[in-house]
């Protein structure tokens, strides 16, 4: 199974059936995929790609990535949802400051609270 898209050769009951009509099935594989074709194409020489030094200097327009097309990375996604204005109204509200959890006053937390000593 799946010798059809991985090695592009006709599947196990067409070869079976070619070989019971004393068919060549070799017939059925498209020329691309022949071992010649796929040699033919490493037969061509390459050019060698010199250091940078040896490159002419380049005027033409820069062109930066565009970060949107980068893999996704690990962990919490990133946010998709589109603001409008119902959220600048939750934007324009100020934060209350944060309150110690034992004694309830702003300005410090729980672990270095003045009264820790009180209870």
């Amino acid at each position: 199974m799946g010798e059809i898209s991985s090695l592009h050769l006709p599947c196990s009951h067409v070869i079976a059936a070619c070989s019971s009509f004393h068919h060549d099935y070799t017939t059925l594989i498209p020329v691309v995929f022949k071992n010649e074709s796929v040699y033919s194409i490493y037969n061509t020489t390459f050019k060698v790609v010199h250091d940078k030094s040896y490159w002419p200097p380049y005027d033409g327009l820069m062109l930066c990535h565009n970060p949107n097309m980068r893999r996704l990375k690990k962990g919490r996604p990133n946010s998709t949802h589109i603001r409008t204005e119902m959220d600048e109204e939750v934007v324009e509200r100020t934060p209350t400051p944060r309150q110690c959890r034992l004694c309830r006053h702003t300005g410090h937390t729980r672990r270095n609270c003045p009264s820790i000593n009180n209870w």
